[in-house]
């Protein structure tokens, strides 16, 4: 079956899924990201906390548990803003190399996401160096570099921190 053509299904709950009042359920088609998920589930109602995912039948991950917990807001959000700001304030004008990686779920990767899946990061040979402006212009540069959608983050790393090679070509 088509990626396309997959029908999914998640259901908005108040709190925890199962043990609180059910609010609704949200059918689509297709691809879709976290972030557009919680988008639509706040635009439904601001009392969701819990979305549990089902995936379609034929889709290879159907019958494994996804659900997705509304992020924390107010303080949180504001420390991990003032966070984020001094660390770009800090690279700001620093040269470093950027290493792009897609994650893949595998069960027996040595990497756990938020939700305990396993999985495992595969990166792309492509690593390019750049003067830091802001977070969100690195992530411009590989989408522009490696394409939009193909990669799922991003590792910093400062010109002097890298090692000599070992070997050249040219």
């Amino acid at each position: 079956m088509h990626p396309g053509a997959m029908k999914h299904k998640a259901s908005l709950w108040e709190g925890d899924c199962g043990s609180s009042p059910h609010i609704t359920d949200v059918h689509w088609e297709g691809d879709i990201t976290q972030a557009e998920l919680m988008d639509v589930a706040d635009q439904i109602t601001s009392e969701w906390q819990t979305i549990d995912l089902e995936l379609d039948p034929d889709h290879p991950c159907h019958g494994r548990v996804f659900r997705l917990q509304r992020p924390a807001s107010g303080d949180m959000n504001e420390a991990d803003d003032q966070r984020r700001a001094e660390a770009e304030d800090e690279l700001a004008g620093k040269y470093v190399w950027v290493h792009c990686c897609r994650h893949v779920d595998d069960a027996d990767g040595d990497n756990e996401d938020e939700a305990g899946r396993a999985y495992r990061q595969v990166f792309h040979t492509l690593m390019f160096c750049t003067e830091f402006t802001t977070f969100d212009d690195i992530a411009e540069q590989c989408d522009e570099a490696l394409g939009q959608g193909e990669w799922d983050g991003y590792e910093l790393y400062l010109d002097d921190d890298l090692p000599a090679p070992v070997a050249s070509y040219g």
